[in-house]
């Protein structure tokens, strides 16, 4: 009896028929699972989705430097709101004070999501940023009270020793017509500031006492940024082989360890000066100073979540890299706008001379509230140049838009303040740098969300008065000492995003004394 064997060109064909029949059912089965949120996604403009990986293609050879320009490139097209597929993952851009009032706003895009901040939770953990839902309202509500106005002015002594330092290591750069590059003297100064202020510790990084963190940042960051355009990447056994994995774990690793350092500081100082009952790193009583890792150690509700110390450290690296980093670059970048533009950079002077004169004296709550000309200065500063210039929420339920569009269950809005930021429609001449752009007459008649450099509605920035009362002091005590100049333009100047807003070239300038400042 003969025996035939198919041959091998009717066993490919075979399988290649069994293949094609279930892609296509799983394509009909993906279709159809997702169908809500197509039709609702299918009233955005925006470009035309293949099948599988959506319009992914178009961020191929693409990197960090690119994505703030691809995404402003997108918004000026197809407007807003509009749709773009990352997969099978449909992303809303919005960029309309109305529409970015109702997703800030909403209970249902309280979450942000998951995949996403995923990339971050694998470096800083699930601190206040990164935190899910449940986790962020408890963390939220334990911490607000350290943020109250009566407890960040208690710190405002570090803030200008801090300040003072910097002026000193400075000094040497007057009069020698060389550029300086600013960053890392306002960052070293800043991460002191909040380790000091927030968490009750010494670092002195500006005195060169601990390691160079912001040539660590600029390594790891960009490689957060790396991940989020190779979606391939988001999957963890695939991530972990790579280089830029290996690199992120390491300095990751060393970041958390000095975080973790800085609470067994504070364990014992309080141990130390204060006894340490129950370990309770408050158990002193009034007498002992509350910090941030005092909030977060004794707020122990019965809840799903019970801090542990992986969480403190996680809230700890959150604070002090969110803290050190966007205060740094805004003080550079608003330094870089009065050395452009000297004539605002005189009124800046005369508004500190007014207040302090020729005193060489320290900075005073009542003083910052009279600096109305230097806060309109940083505001359009955060106008120019966000610190975070794009992030994210996720719509857990349908939630409607003006203009009657829906954002569907499922999806992610993307709010944008760096394309709001210089919308024509809200802004006169939004490429210009004018403070007057923040007189409280003009605050007043524009859309309050046309403006959002610290986000907004229940999710803002839990460190905006912080912030500005740092920043405020740092620069009113840098203004007093020195004149800024640039040889760069306004026009010249390139930045780009590794989560945080950066200057492409730096903040270069020199630096000349002010002396006998006024008769």
């Amino acid at each position: 009896m003969e025996i035939l064997i198919p041959g091998l060109s009717d066993v490919t064909g075979a399988l290649l028929t069994i293949l094609c029949i279930c892609l296509t059912l799983t394509w009909g089965i993906h279709k159809w699972n997702r169908r809500h949120k197509e039709r609702l996604a299918s009233k955005f403009p925006g470009p035309t989705a293949l099948p599988f990986v959506g319009n992914v293609l178009s961020l191929l050879n693409k990197t960090h430097y690119d994505l703030l320009w691809i995404v402003t490139g997108y918004c000026e097209e197809y407007g807003s709101p509009s749709k773009f597929w990352l997969g099978s993952k449909l992303l809303v851009f919005i960029t309309k004070p109305e529409d970015i009032q109702i997703i800030l706003n909403s209970s249902k895009t309280l979450a942000k999501d998951a995949v996403f901040y995923k990339v971050g939770q694998a470096g800083i953990g699930t601190g206040l940023i990164t935190a899910p839902l449940e986790k962020w309202k408890k963390t939220r509500k334990m911490l607000t009270p350290s943020f109250a106005p009566r407890e960040i002015t208690r710190f405002m002594p570090v803030m200008s020793k801090r300040a003072t330092i910097i002026v000193q290591k400075m000094q040497h750069h007057c009069g020698s017509g060389v550029e300086v590059e600013f960053y890392p003297y306002f960052f070293t100064a800043s991460l002191d500031t909040i380790c000091e202020a927030s968490f009750g510790v010494k670092v002195d990084s500006q005195l060169g006492r601990s390691r160079d963190w912001a040539e660590v940042l600029f390594r790891v960051l960009p490689l957060f940024v790396e991940r989020f355009f190779t979606p391939l990447l988001y999957m963890d056994y695939i991530y972990e082989k790579t280089s830029s994995a290996k690199v992120m774990k390491k300095d990751c690793d060393d970041f958390r360890d000095f975080s973790k350092n800085m609470i067994n500081e504070r364990r014992k100082h309080i141990s130390k000066n204060y006894g340490n009952n129950n370990d309770d790193m408050n158990g002193a009583g009034v007498d002992c100073p509350k910090y941030l890792l005092d909030a977060i150690h004794n707020f122990q509700e019965d809840s799903i979540y019970t801090y542990s110390e992986t969480d403190k450290i996680d809230e700890t690296v959150t604070f002090i890299l969110a803290g050190s980093e966007t205060a740094a670059q805004t003080n550079c970048f608003v330094l870089l706008m009065l050395a452009i533009h000297p004539e605002y950079q005189e009124k800046v002077f005369e508004e500190q001379y007014n207040i302090f004169g020729n005193a060489d004296k320290p900075v005073t709550l009542d003083d910052l509230d009279k600096m109305k000309y230097l806060e309109q200065v940083i505001k359009e500063t955060l106008r120019l140049f966000p610190a975070v210039p794009i992030f994210a929420r996720y719509a857990e339920e349908d939630t409607k838009l003006t203009q009657n569009y829906v954002l569907p269950a499922g999806a992610t809005a993307i709010i944008y303040p760096f394309f709001t930021h210089y919308d024509t429609e809200l802004w006169p001449e939004p490429k210009k740098f004018n403070p007057d752009n923040f007189t409280a007459e003009k605050m007043a008649n524009r859309h309050k969300y046309a403006y959002i450099p610290f986000s907004g509605g229940a999710r803002n920035c839990i460190g905006k008065k912080f912030s500005m009362l740092a920043m405020k002091t740092t620069l009113s005590i840098f203004i007093r000492q020195f004149r800024v100049s640039t040889t760069t333009k306004l026009e010249d100047i390139k930045v780009y995003m590794d989560v945080v807003l950066r200057c492409k070239c730096g903040w270069n300038m020199t630096l000349e004394q002010r002396i006998n400042q006024k008769s």
